[in-house]
């Protein structure tokens, strides 16, 4: 997917660009060095996720550690979905206070 996106980008990348305002060569520059930079953000972001997921994958290895992960995310994403349902009105939850 990374090298078909790459592909896309090298493909359109012999077209001129247009100004979208005013005419004039700093117009024309900034969207030449636009086209530029879209080069650099798909490595950058592919990057950045192997970074954040690479440590996450060796303490999953574990089994021990991985049942303990998936409890802990499990349980914070029930706790977020019932904060969630009762701020929106979804849950049957009533306050019933004993005046």
């Amino acid at each position: 997917m990374t090298l078909g996106v790459a592909m896309l980008v090298v493909g359109m990348n012999d077209q001129k660009t247009s100004a979208l305002g005013p005419e004039g060569p700093l117009v024309e520059e900034f969207w030449d060095n636009m086209g530029i930079y879209s080069f650099y953000i798909l490595p950058e972001s592919t990057s950045v996720i192997y970074t954040i997921f690479q440590p996450i994958l060796e303490i999953l290895k574990n089994l021990v550690t991985a049942a303990l992960i998936i409890t802990v995310l499990g349980g914070k994403l029930f706790i977020v979905s019932q904060v969630i349902s009762t701020m929106v009105g979804v849950s049957e939850f009533l306050y019933d206070y004993g005046y």
